[in-house]
């Protein structure tokens, strides 16, 4: 028998003495599959917590269900390894129809606009296009090039063919022009 069919063999071992309700043999059947479970478990959840509870949970079950443990069908490993799988999809399914459960508002804050200040929204930005189109035009342009496109005072103004103290001066009076507006 070769070193590889001997360790399966000391481990179909150990777990028939875990039916028997060994404690020991549980403890030494726990450190030397542990680690080759939590390795496969990491690498199918990618995330070690939940790794780590998956293979918490195969070795609870395997303790509680070792009688049903037969070494003729196959080695105490792939006993393990085939609990392990079966927590792992489980976990997976579970994690998979707890994200699509959430709804908004059950217990995370929506972050968009109420439909109140979606409201308040609307009859503001209706209010501001009325005013823009109550200023004269040497005063609406300005602003409109500086606050919608994103012009500097000094594009403007080069744009336009003006010198930059008349832009500042036609933009500062066409706000205070909005501004009054606004107010009524």
């Amino acid at each position: 028998m070769d070193d590889g069919q001997q360790d399966l063999e000391h481990g179909n071992t150990l777990l028939m003495a875990c039916a028997d309700g060994d404690r020991d043999a549980f403890h030494r059947l726990y450190l030397r599959e542990a680690p080759r479970l939590l390795a496969l478990a990491r690498r199918f959840t990618g995330d070690g917590a939940a790794a780590e509870d998956a293979v918490q949970d195969t070795f609870v079950q395997a303790w509680r269900n070792a009688r049903r443990f037969h070494r003729e069908r196959g080695s105490a490993r792939a006993w393990l390894h085939g609990i392990l799988r079966l927590r792992l999809l489980s976990q997976h399914r579970g994690a998979r129809r707890h994200d699509h459960e959430a709804l908004p508002g059950d217990d995370w804050p929506d972050p968009g606009p109420s439909p109140e200040q979606c409201s308040l929204d609307e009859r503001r930005d209706r209010a501001l296009r009325v005013c823009l189109r109550g200023l004269r035009g040497e005063r609406r342009r300005p602003i409109l090039m500086a606050f919608y496109l994103g012009y500097t005072y000094e594009q403007i103004a080069d744009h336009l063919a003006v010198p930059l103290g008349t832009i500042k001066s036609r933009i500062r009076s066409g706000l205070k022009g909005l501004e009054e507006c606004l107010r009524l």
